[in-house]
């Protein structure tokens, strides 16, 4: 999915958010990267269709934002919004709110969690997770709507080496194999080289 952004402007408290264009290739890993309060997340969620108070155009695959579109859209945020339920139920919610059949949610939910290696926390209380722990379950939960635009805010943040491998690894997985367009914020410059073709900097 190719997004397209055209003159998009935010105003809030004295902040302004100004993108006069920028476009996202279909299929391709983009960085957003810049300084604290350069409105990063703030453009991430006009994009996830989270916030709509602002000015401007943003195309979907050549269409503006409806229903359908939004449901092929998923975002992570850089602290992980997990129920207190397990973690493998933590990942199968949004697909039992979708109707999926519970052969088609176990197929998905086994890819992922031995992808991630987070099988053996299955059972375990999500609220009970270390951070790297959590961000695993957050892109897992993610991945498993399948989504032709996935956003993730931060998703390295304060988090162990291991499990930045891990999901380096998933999402570069995921893209090539789907040739979703990713979107991420993150700060670690070494793993934005490492995963993202483009970078845009916002000052």
């Amino acid at each position: 999915m190719e997004i397209r952004v055209k003159d998009l402007r935010k105003e809030r408290s004295g902040f302004v958010l100004s993108i006069p264009e920028e476009i996202f290739p279909s299929g391709s890993i983009t960085a957003i990267t810049g300084p604290n309060g350069t409105g990063k997340t703030t453009f991430l969620k006009i994009l996830a269709g989270l916030d709509h108070e602002f000015t401007g155009e943003i195309m979907y695959g050549g269409e503006e934002i409806n229903w359908q579109i939004r449901r092929q859209i998923t975002m992570t945020f850089q602290t992980p919004m997990l129920l207190n339920r397990s973690v493998y139920a933590n990942i199968e919610y949004p697909l039992k709110i979708r109707g999926l059949a519970q052969d088609e949610r176990k197929k998905r939910l086994d890819t992922l969690l031995d992808r991630l290696s987070i099988r053996h926390l299955a059972g375990k209380n999500a609220r009970k997770l270390s951070g790297g722990e959590s961000q695993k379950v957050a892109l897992a939960r993610a991945l498993s709507l399948e989504p032709r635009f996935l956003i993730l805010d931060e998703p390295f943040s304060a988090i162990d080496r291991q499990s930045i491998s891990d999901m380096l690894d998933c999402i570069t997985e995921y893209n090539r194999s789907t040739e979703a367009t990713v979107l991420l914020v993150s700060h670690d410059n070494a793993q934005v080289e490492k995963l993202c073709e483009r970078i845009v900097e916002m000052e």
